[in-house]
């Protein structure tokens, strides 16, 4: 038996292969992954360590941990659930998916889409919540500008001993496409005016 090691070209082949089964060709048993991934296969046997499996259109038995497996539709219909998935699926521009880094080298391949900072409300009473509420409102910045990294530039924690603590923090917002024509306005705007929340 070989450990399965599944590149994205594979997955993708598979799930073609998939398409063509629920087309009224022969129907198979559904791996889904914890991660996403669908794998039209038919399983062989379920241990407690290890799913075993042939994908079709070759004979080799492949494994994977069970670990790894979210569930397995079979083609009878019966499900069998192994674990939860390890994340929602979320939407690209989706706040939540902008990430921040120091390190100018992880947005080489990006395309910039402008400046953005923000400050944390007066309402947080801790550090800890003045910096985090300032990082999601520079997440949510970046989003509305279809970004999806910010080179942090500057960060500031302020607030002293019997003061409200604070936080500002400003930033390049890349994205994974170039701006088109009618937004430049928008990002010499952002660039100049460095909009705040």
């Amino acid at each position: 038996m070989k450990k399965l090691s599944i590149s994205l070209g594979f997955a993708a082949f598979l799930v073609i292969i998939g398409f063509q089964c629920a087309s009224g060709q022969e129907v198979y048993d559904t791996i889904f992954k914890i991660e996403g991934k669908v794998l039209p296969v038919d399983v062989v046997k379920v241990t407690p360590q290890y799913v075993s499996f042939i994908v079709p259109g070759n004979p080799e038995t492949y494994t994977m941990e069970r670990k790894e497996v979210q569930k397995i539709v079979y083609k009878n219909g019966r499900v069998e659930e192994f674990n939860k998935p390890v994340f929602e699926m979320i939407d690209e521009y989706s706040w939540e998916a902008v990430w921040l880094t120091e390190d100018k080298k992880e947005v080489a391949e990006l395309y910039r889409r402008g400046v953005a900072s923000a400050n944390s409300p007066s309402s947080v009473r801790s550090p800890k919540a003045a910096k985090k509420n300032a990082i999601i409102r520079l997440q949510k910045k970046a989003a509305s500008m279809k970004g999806t990294v910010v080179l942090v530039t500057k960060k500031k924690a302020t607030g002293g001993y019997g003061e409200y603590p604070g936080y500002y923090i400003e930033g390049i917002v890349y994205g994974l496409e170039p701006l088109k024509e009618e937004e430049y306005e928008d990002e010499n705007t952002a660039m100049d005016g460095k909009v705040v929340f």
